[in-house]
């Protein structure tokens, strides 16, 4: 078993802390969360990455949803698990 240690603001802990009361199904899920596989990237190789993606954005060339839809999908997800 691993430990996650967040060091947040007092306000977001006690949102967060709600979240997780209200969520417990959704939250339980995390406890069975493993690796990926993926190997992890270099701290270089993550901003190479934000940086290719903030550029595709700005040139038009990246295909975006609202954030209404966006949310929508990701609840939808969150239910289905």
């Amino acid at each position: 078993m691993h430990s996650l240690v967040l060091k947040v603001d007092d306000g977001f802990y006690t949102q967060l802390l709600s979240f997780l009361n209200q969520n417990k199904r959704q939250v339980n899920i995390l406890e069975d969360i493993e690796d990926d596989g993926f190997p992890a990237i270099s701290t270089d190789e993550a901003k190479q990455r934000v940086s290719s993606a903030v550029e595709e954005y700005r040139s038009g060339n990246m295909k975006t949803v609202p954030y209404s839809q966006g949310m929508d999908e990701i609840d939808k997800w969150v239910n289905n698990l």
